[in-house]
């Protein structure tokens, strides 16, 4: 009998999503889009190395992805006072 492995999914690792997210927005535009891109090969990596099967690695990087740029623009169109 075998199971499949679901991991938490990426894009609801709220830490993990907002200092991407952070980090991105403090760098220049280039370096920001370099650095969720890294991230995101990161996460697909470490899932690769547990063994998830690629189809469910394509979709965690595009929620992870679309996660970290939802997050990106909120913070330029309704920036928070103070911060």
């Amino acid at each position: 009998m075998t199971a499949a492995v679901i991991p938490f999914p990426a894009a609801r690792r709220v830490d993990l999503v907002a200092s991407i997210a952070h980090r991105a927005l403090e760098l220049h535009p280039q370096a920001g889009e370099q650095h969720i891109r890294r991230s995101v090969d990161l996460q697909a990596t470490v899932m690769r190395r547990k063994g998830i099967s690629e189809d469910l690695i394509e979709r965690e990087k595009a929620a992870l992805d679309g996660a970290i740029r939802a997050l990106i623009w909120d913070a330029v169109l309704a920036p928070r006072k103070g911060g």
